[in-house]
């Protein structure tokens, strides 16, 4: 199913889950909550690029990571409890 890049509004398949525009600051999308957006690769790519250009400290990103993995396993240990 094609829709439009968020972005750019190029017509696209793409999909990028919200933990992906957690990861990569994507805040400006942030206006409603969606599991998914339909962000082209182009779009994704020039914003994840000027996110790592900018001078951002090593350590800041290894927090940034963690925190999203904790959060990935946070939702992980719901589904299987919800499961049991």
């Amino acid at each position: 199913m094609k829709t439009n890049c968020e972005l750019c509004e190029k017509e696209t398949k793409e999909k990028v889950s919200y933990l992906e525009l957690e990861t990569w600051e994507f805040d400006f999308l942030k206006k409603e909550k969606k599991d998914f957006y339909s962000i082209c690769f182009e779009c994704f790519d020039k914003h994840t690029n000027h996110f790592i250009d900018k001078e951002m400290d090593l350590e800041l990103r290894k927090k940034r990571a963690l925190s999203v993995n904790r959060e990935i396993e946070e939702e992980i240990e719901a589904i299987l409890e919800i499961q049991s």
